[in-house]
């Protein structure tokens, strides 16, 4: 055993081994050692005065420490020249005292040894730096992260879970207020990813997806849209395919949708099954104002399955069912639906081959509904009797303000029936008459002219003009030259004929026939018309004249013959009365 002035020279005591600083409710207790030494008068470093930690090479030659650390053997000198090791500086201590036994041993101390710690060395440890560790003045710019409000970024994602390309004018209009996006092509899922991120727009009042074929499944997918999205007020899904799934989704939406106001799913082959659906949500229907349900396929069934629907509701304010085939018992029971509605203000049932039942129930309907004030009825194999029925609705009905009934046979005299309605009916507030197509006569203008005199707004339009009525009844007449006004000129020459049009050529052209022969020389002529003071063409006169002298035949004195000019006495004496009638206005 060596002696204890050696082992106090060589002293290494391991880290582990330091004790801790005492608990001040413990009555400065030290924790128990691997081995109870007692050694009076040691100081250790206080818990206020701890050492501080110090990043020095691992590779330096020599330390500054007084204490010089030894290892057990040198193969962990070579083990650690790069490691970073760390010393402790040397620090202000306080005196602690305790006891130490020591056991006779080979590590023990003396009890009158007393050991004084200047320094602690502790053991290097193998850990790499952490980035804690090191100071920095840079500063790491964090990505700042954007909200897009717009829903650019959200229709991006979703078109790339469903493997399509984002439309780009979709994204260059998706805040507009009205986005149109009329034959793009778009099909179900296009339309889909649309309605996704319209779902959360606050900014669209009118969608516009006419002809994309979107077909049943992008229907059911706009229609969800719209269940929860109450801002848009106009909806277009015409053209697209939409079938019965379509039609359920879209009247399943009606029932929740509390903002849309227009809707129009004209086109899209909708027959006797979607007009059950759509019957339903017409009955049920408290918001929508607007219903375009033209160029389907609705029958004479599905038009008796549509008529007590549309005498049940009294929200709609428009109507379209043009270009349909109601037909026969259809066209009746819509008309009987117009009947009792009491809300609707305008009307389109053009185009449905009512025929003279589906007419005269209209005319009917026309007699006791109030509220309508546009009805359009064309092409719909109407006859003059619906007409006449038609005219005798107006004078007791004083709302309606436009009527279209062109393209029907409905002859001269159910024009003339229907212009004498508006003109007799005092409280008429008609503003147009629409009758395309529809041949009238002069008698229908001269009423036409008394109307605009009481009303200058008045706006007709009708087919072409006839200078004798086309009913059995006009067989026989006379013709009638239908616009007299527009004839200005006294002569007019046509295809090298010559048309008296002013009655005083004719006293002046007796004149120059003192011996009644009804023939002039071209000279006489002339000076007749010279005489009469009124602007023509002297040219083409002169060259019409030249031709009769040329070809009358045996007119070997090159005279005129004038006698054919009096076989127009009644269309003189009818410019007469009616030039009289404008001298006096003027």
């Amino acid at each position: 055993m060596q002696d204890s002035g050696t082992q106090s020279e060589n002293l290494q005591i391991p880290l582990e081994s330091v004790p801790e600083e005492p608990d001040e409710d413990s009555g400065q207790n030290l924790t128990t050692l691997q081995r109870e030494v007692s050694t009076p008068n040691v100081r250790i470093p206080s818990q206020s005065a701890r050492a501080t930690l110090v990043r020095t090479p691992a590779t330096r030659e020599k330390t500054t420490s007084p204490l010089v650390f030894h290892e057990e053997d040198e193969e962990k000198k070579d083990e650690e020249k790069n490691i970073l090791i760390t010393e402790i500086k040397p620090t202000e201590y306080q005196e602690v005292q305790f006891e130490v036994d020591v056991e006779q041993g080979e590590d023990s101390f003396s009890e009158e040894e007393s050991v004084e710690l200047k320094d602690l060395v502790v053991e290097p440890v193998e850990a790499e730096p952490k980035e804690e560790d090191y100071d920095t003045d840079l500063e790491i710019e964090e990505e700042a992260f954007v909200h897009d409000t717009s829903g650019r970024s959200h229709y991006t994602k979703i078109c790339n879970q469903l493997g399509l390309v984002p439309i780009n004018y979709f994204m260059r209009h998706i805040q507009d207020t009205e986005l149109a996006m009329r034959y793009h092509g778009l099909g179900p899922s296009a339309a889909r990813a649309i309605a996704l991120v319209l779902k959360d727009t606050i900014t669209l009042e009118k969608l516009d997806l006419r002809g994309n074929w979107i077909e049943g499944e992008g229907g059911e997918a706009v229609a969800r849209m719209l269940e929860e999205n109450d801002y848009v007020t106009d909806v277009c899904l015409a053209d697209n395919r939409l079938g019965l799934m379509g039609a359920q989704s879209l009247c399943r939406m009606l029932n929740t949708n509390a903002g849309l106001r227009r809707l129009d799913i004209s086109d899209n082959g909708f027959g006797t099954v979607e007009a059950a659906v759509i019957a339903q949500a017409l009955e049920t229907n408290k918001y929508l104002k607007v219903l375009n349900l033209s160029h389907n396929r609705f029958d004479e069934q599905a038009g008796e399955i549509l008529g007590p629907a549309i005498g049940a509701n009294d929200i709609l304010d428009v109507l379209d069912l043009s270009w349909n085939c109601l037909r026969q018992k259809g066209a009746i029971s819509v008309a009987k639906g117009i009947k009792e509605n009491v809300r609707l203000k305008k009307c389109s049932l053009a185009w449905n081959g009512f025929g003279p039942e589906g007419g005269a129930a209209i005319a009917d309907a026309l007699m006791t509904n109030n509220s309508l004030q546009e009805i359009d009825i064309s092409g719909n194999r109407l006859s003059a009797d619906v007409a006449i029925k038609v005219a005798k609705a107006i004078m007791s009905n004083d709302n309606i303000r436009i009527l279209k009934m062109g393209n029907n046979l409905l002859t001269t005299a159910g024009a003339i029936a229907l212009a004498k309605a508006i003109n007799e009916s005092e409280s008429s507030e008609m503003e147009e008459l629409d009758l395309t197509d529809v041949p009238v006569e002069f008698e229908f203008l001269r009423i036409i002219e008394d109307i605009k005199a009481k009303r200058p707004n008045f706006k007709v339009v009708h087919g072409p003009i006839l200078r004798v009525g086309n009913t059995t009844e006009d067989l026989g007449k006379p013709a009638i030259d239908p616009n007299p006004r527009r004839k200005k000129d006294p002569i007019m020459v046509l295809d090298q004929h010559i048309v008296v049009n002013d009655f005083r050529l004719l006293d002046i052209l007796k004149r120059y026939d003192p011996d009644n022969s009804m023939t002039l020389e071209p000279q006489q002529f002339l000076a007749a018309c010279e005489e009469l003071a009124i602007p023509y063409d002297r040219a083409k006169v002169e060259e019409a004249v030249k031709g009769l002298v040329d070809q009358k035949p045996g007119n070997d004195q090159g005279r005129i013959y004038f006698g054919n000019f009096f076989d127009q006495d009644k269309l003189q004496e009818h410019i007469k009365k009616y030039q009289e009638k404008t001298d006096n206005e003027t």
